[in-house]
């Protein structure tokens, strides 16, 4: 008797752990950074953004749930090497740096480059970031291509464009360099600043998962379907014309 009810345990057990195995399958976790809007940011305590959607309908597409995990930008990748989630969707550049290590899906967004600066002290155009002080996102495009095409520039990254934002208002930096969407919002948000546009990324934005990774393929698939149907296209128009947020 004592025997059949511990046999009867150990397979209740193996249920209940068959069920969590299950269960994860249908789910797809995604690091972020959520202080980057109109990408990723909260809004009423809940992550909300260009990115957010676009990795919902993603999963949905392969019939998963989405889920995140808010980190620094800097620590995304590698909390993908760690195993600690699926896939990192967070305004990440693909780079042949990052390609080493990382797969990526094809790119789903290609961002436009602006300085953000004091009205005072208009920047018009590249030339003008020669040997100024340039506040940066760490690790991501901006800086990527600010040591590619400015080598004589100050640049002084740091783990989120809030505080780009803050050292500029300081005096700590000459400007901001950041994506297009960030500059009309931080632009709107404070009176005091404009931007400008100064170039198109290098590089798009995609999707890093573990390398190799049959996620790629799917990914990929899951974006081609939203461009047919017109869902991606949705997506741009709703959360790239728009200035309203608050940091």
């Amino acid at each position: 008797m004592k025997k059949a009810f511990t046999c009867l345990l150990f397979l209740s057990v193996l249920s209940l752990l068959g069920c969590k195995e299950e269960r994860s399958k249908n789910i797809l976790t995604f690091a972020v950074s959520g202080d980057y809007p109109p990408f990723e940011y909260y809004q009423d305590g809940k992550l909300t953004g260009f990115d957010i959607e676009l990795a919902q309908l993603i999963a949905k597409e392969l019939g998963k749930e989405a889920k995140f995990e808010d980190m620094q930008f800097s620590t995304l990748l590698a909390a993908l090497q760690s195993n600690t989630v699926d896939a990192a969707i967070s305004t990440l550049t693909i780079t042949k740096d990052r390609q080493e290590n990382f797969t990526f899906s094809d790119p789903y967004y290609t961002g436009t480059l602006v300085a953000v600066y004091y009205k005072e002290k208009p920047i018009t155009d590249q030339s003008q970031l020669s040997k100024k002080k340039i506040g940066c996102l760490l690790g991501a495009s901006m800086e990527i291509w600010l040591k590619k095409h400015v080598p004589d520039a100050e640049i002084i990254s740091m783990d989120n464009n809030n505080q780009v934002i803050e050292a500029l208002k300081a005096g700590h930096v000459d400007l901001a360099f950041m994506d297009n969407s960030q500059g009309a919002i931080y632009s709107k948000n404070n009176p005091e600043l404009s931007y400008t546009i100064i170039a198109k990324s290098d590089d798009g934005y995609g999707i890093a998962v573990q390398k190799p990774s049959p996620l790629k393929d799917e990914i990929n698939q899951a974006l081609k379907a939203l461009k047919e149907n017109g869902d991606l296209q949705k997506l741009q128009k709703k959360w790239m014309g728009r200035t309203e947020w608050k940091n």
